[in-house]
């Protein structure tokens, strides 16, 4: 049952009419349902009046070996950029990013010229990542590109998995599915030739965990049987690890809508998997938004660094939005350790921000109102530094522009200190990223 504190008082009039339509699309008849108006006044004498969240202006001033100050030289314009996902190619030094509006992949080369610009790799139906491979194993860069159908929130069927080889056009793996957000090369089944596992968030009436069971055909022209491995919807991403040390890759979903979860399932040989939930969250209106497999603490176990706070379905700024992350303790015992507040938070990434050896995090956010409330209202970039005995410290980048859907760290200016790309989302005429240059700070820090 959904947690009476999440909402306001004043909302819970249209968040229980949303149940109650749940159950009737459902086409269930098996429950006895509540007098509606008994529900509503249940939900509204337990709930605040308000939601409470903090201003970025009222949290203590921090200082760091190194601050981030964005150069605005390095941007590449787009009349409305829809900067979804961004990975840095270290053997290139250049940025592939989604551009999911136009449903392209690009490539950006930073350069000394006073306009940066950036060239399309691969076109599909509204790209929403890519996932860089050399699926035929000719030392030539590939693309694995999950291609969500649309911009709009809906239940609809044309989602697609894409592979682009080389410089030839993009050849469809899958089709007829619903929003792909996710596709991931991998031996599922161990025979010794990949496959694909697929998120497929859907929406309310659609999505899938999927598998593309490689069954032959060619490096160049592969055949695949699509599967469904896990019915639910939601799934919003998938990463390959090896996450209790056997030597067998595992893979690790997390998952929103109703289930905010984040679950491994562990490679128990020839196709067979052994599914364990090791996080939940609280309540579906912490809105589950992305997750990332490192070893932050480096004590040789694989944690997981998350975020929640996809706004877009309420437009409500909440205090239990930000970054936080599953510590592995090892023997199938994980850990939840908060990092803090971060309204809309959408992505994070991982790295040594301040080079002190240690891994930092650094967290970017999206909410669509943030100038209604006057400057200092909530930050758009935050990071967290890490220091001894797993404790962080949280340093404000920068405020008031939560435009953010996506992150990557990576060393731009080829100085030796990993800069931030923060992926811009729907703003007119703005950059498809924004870079902030890591430069030795002023200030003393014991």
């Amino acid at each position: 049952m959904p947690d009476p504190s999440t909402f306001p008082k004043s909302r819970w009039p249209e968040e229980v009419f949303q149940g109650f339509q749940f159950y009737v699309d459902s086409e269930r008849r098996d429950l006895q349902e509540p007098n509606r108006q008994d529900t509503v006044r249940y939900f509204q004498h337990l709930a605040p009046d308000k939601l409470v969240v903090p201003r970025a202006d009222s949290f203590a001033s921090t200082q760091s070996r190194v601050r981030f100050i964005e150069d605005t030289r390095l941007s590449v314009p787009f009349e409305k950029p829809a900067t979804s996902n961004m990975h840095w190619n270290s053997g290139s030094q250049s940025l592939m990013f989604t551009n999911m509006a136009e449903g392209e992949l690009r490539q950006w080369t930073p350069s000394t010229a006073e306009i940066q610009t950036s060239h399309v790799v691969a076109e599909g139906r509204n790209i929403c990542r890519s996932h860089r491979c050399d699926w035929n194993k000719d030392g030539i860069d590939d693309y694995l590109l999950s291609e969500i159908g649309g911009l709009a929130v809906a239940d609809h069927y044309l989602g697609r998995v894409s592979l682009k080889m080389g410089d030839s056009a993009p050849q469809v793996l899958l089709e007829d599915a619903s929003r792909i957000v996710d596709a991931k090369p991998y031996d599922y089944d161990q025979d010794g030739d990949l496959d694909i596992l697929v998120a497929d968030f859907g929406w309310l009436k659609t999505g899938a965990m999927r598998l593309l069971e490689n069954i032959g055909g060619t490096p160049e022209s592969p055949i695949f049987n699509p599967k469904v491995i896990d019915p639910r919807h939601g799934p919003l991403g998938v990463e390959i690890a090896d996450m209790d040390g056997d030597s067998l890759m595992d893979y690790v979903v997390m998952y929103g809508q109703e289930f905010e979860t984040i679950e491994i399932n562990y490679n128990r040989g020839h196709g067979k998997y052994e599914k364990d939930t090791i996080f939940r969250l609280k309540d579906p209106s912490y809105n589950s938004s992305s997750f990332q497999v490192v070893d932050l603490d480096r004590d040789g176990r694989l944690d997981i660094v998350y975020t929640c706070g996809d706004a877009m379905d309420t437009f409500l700024a909440k205090p239990y939005h930000g970054v936080g992350w599953v510590r592995n303790a090892g023997l199938k015992e994980w850990e939840d350790h908060w990092l803090g507040l971060l309204v809309g938070a959408l992505g994070a990434s991982v790295a040594d921000l301040d080079g002190d050896g240690d891994l930092d995090v650094v967290g970017v956010g999206m909410f669509p109102r943030p100038v209604e409330f006057g400057p200092g209202t909530y930050d758009s970039i935050c990071w967290w530094e890490q220091q001894s005995e797993l404790n962080f410290i949280r340093h404000s980048i920068e405020q008031d522009r939560s435009q953010y859907t996506s992150v990557e760290i990576a060393d731009v200016n080829q100085d030796g200190r990993p800069d931030i790309l923060a992926g811009v989302w729907q703003v007119y005429n703005e950059s498809a990223f924004r870079v902030f240059l890591n430069e030795p700070s002023d200030a003393k820090v014991d």
